[in-house]
């Protein structure tokens, strides 16, 4: 996969994950975070909590590779699938498919399971495509900005991570929820590309940079 390849992908996953902020992905279970892997890896992180969870006090972050072993690329229905599994109950995973970040603990999940659309789920597709419909790969491709993600923060802030077509990085946008009215929702992609306005990430590995639009 091209890097901008990865960027689409990864907006597909993000796209698709907004539905799990509002309702359970699997018992009490939310989607608290959509990341971007670091190193521009071809994979997706998936950061679990409460409905009130965000950076300091998420339960688990699941790493989910883009492609599948033969090379075929996951559909984001197949990511909802494992993260839904996964969430499900408790697994036993390899000392090598668990590691730290955020402070959280990340697992990496490589197998396939099997993957089922729930009647809510169908139900969603069928709203959203019909009230406001999800973009096209190939409209995707054509973008000049991409959101590849995106991290509930502490003390009502979001940050929302953007991909620019032909720049490799990733640019975190710190906003304030209460705030984000259209003027912040009109500079997330053109400020994004102002690196006099860059702040270094801290400790967070999933993006080059960070832009702070909390007004």
């Amino acid at each position: 996969m091209t890097p901008w390849e990865v960027a689409i992908a990864q907006a597909e996953v993000t796209s698709q994950m907004i539905l799990y902020t509002q309702a359970p992905i699997a018992r009490k279970t939310r989607v608290r975070g959509v990341l971007p892997a670091p190193r521009r890896s071809a994979a997706v992180r998936i950061a679990l909590g409460g409905r009130k969870s965000g950076l300091g006090d998420l339960s688990t972050i699941y790493e989910i590779p883009l492609l599948r072993g033969d090379e075929e690329e996951l559909v984001p229905w197949d990511v909802v699938s494992r993260v839904r599994h996964a969430a499900a109950g408790v697994r036993l995973y390899s000392s090598d498919q668990v590691d730290t970040v955020l402070d959280t603990t990340l697992v990496r999940l490589v197998e396939d399971v099997p993957g089922k659309e729930r009647r809510e789920d169908r139900a969603h597709t069928l709203l959203t495509v019909l009230s406001c419909p999800t973009p096209t790969y190939e409209e995707r491709e054509k973008e000049s900005s991409l959101l590849v993600g995106f991290l509930y923060l502490r003390k009502g802030r979001m940050r929302l991570y953007v991909r620019h077509q032909g720049d490799p990085d990733v640019v975190g946008c710190d906003v304030r929820l209460a705030e984000a009215g259209p003027a912040v929702m009109a500079e997330v992609f053109s400020r994004s590309q102002d690196r006099e306005l860059f702040e270094e990430p801290a400790d967070d590995p999933h993006c080059a940079a960070v832009l702070d639009l909390a007004h």
